[in-house]
């Protein structure tokens, strides 16, 4: 019997020592991952024959899919693909405000902080013992401790039950845009200062169907699809969970 795989994409959005009010590490899970990265390719392509959007459509074959750096017009292609790929999405966000967090950062180193984040987006992923897995990581530069080293720490415990890797890859990453446009879009809900724009709106409600599951390290709290109304993902309950975090 063939053992299935499943693949893990993990980036970061913010930063856990700037002034950025939240860091959130996002997740996606697939079992097919060269689709999701042939589909991408093949927009590529489309972006670049597009003769109004051919000069940014070069742009994304040499340097790939970034959100923050991505024109309007190309995030929106984006946007609308993908509903339709396969990917299932997982989110632990940080609010860097309030009691919690001055506590957190007054015991705690930032790498410290990083681990047990990503602790807590990695190891729920391990589910059966008998499939693979296979995870991918941005890389990022971190105080004190390499990345590779906290991962290794996080996973010391699981290699001898589970058939694990994991690869830590630069932006370059074909299938790694996934995952950054779904955090691109879930921190312009969590910062925004009064109104959120209404393209963030669109965006978020054409994909939050991707998104499983959002944690909120700060009261170790979980917003899903199906549950409580009060904890489902909606931008209307984000918003109160960051009043209530904020005090």
């Amino acid at each position: 019997m063939v053992q299935k795989t499943n693949y893990f994409y993990i980036d970061e959005t913010g930063h856990i020592n700037n002034d950025s009010v939240v860091f959130v590490y996002g997740c996606i899970k697939t079992d097919t991952p060269n689709i999701l990265s042939e589909t991408l390719s093949n927009l590529k392509e489309e972006l670049a024959d597009d003769p109004i959007l051919s000069e940014f459509g070069e742009r994304v074959k040499q340097n790939n899919f970034h959100a923050t750096a991505d024109p309007f017009d190309i995030r929106t292609q984006m946007f609308r693909l993908m509903p339709h790929l396969n990917f299932r999405a997982y989110f632990t966000v940080l609010i860097k405000e309030g009691v919690y967090f001055d506590s957190l950062k007054s015991k705690f180193e930032d790498y410290q902080i990083i681990e047990e984040m990503l602790r807590k987006v990695v190891i729920r992923r391990l589910k059966d013992k008998g499939e693979s897995y296979v995870f991918f990581f941005e890389e990022l530069e971190v105080e004190k401790k390499s990345l590779k080293r906290i991962i290794e720490s996080i996973f010391k415990n699981y290699t001898n039950n589970y058939n694990l890797e994991f690869i830590i890859v630069g932006k370059e990453n074909e299938t790694m845009p996934v995952v950054d446009y779904l955090s691109f879009v879930l921190n312009k809900i969590l910062t925004a200062d009064k109104q959120i724009d209404d393209w963030v709106i669109r965006a978020f409600e054409a994909m939050k169907d991707k998104i499983a599951l959002i944690h909120f390290q700060n009261d170790d709290s979980y917003f899903s699809r199906k549950g409580k109304e009060e904890t489902i993902i909606t931008i209307e309950n984000i918003i109160k969970k960051l009043v209530a975090v904020k005090g």
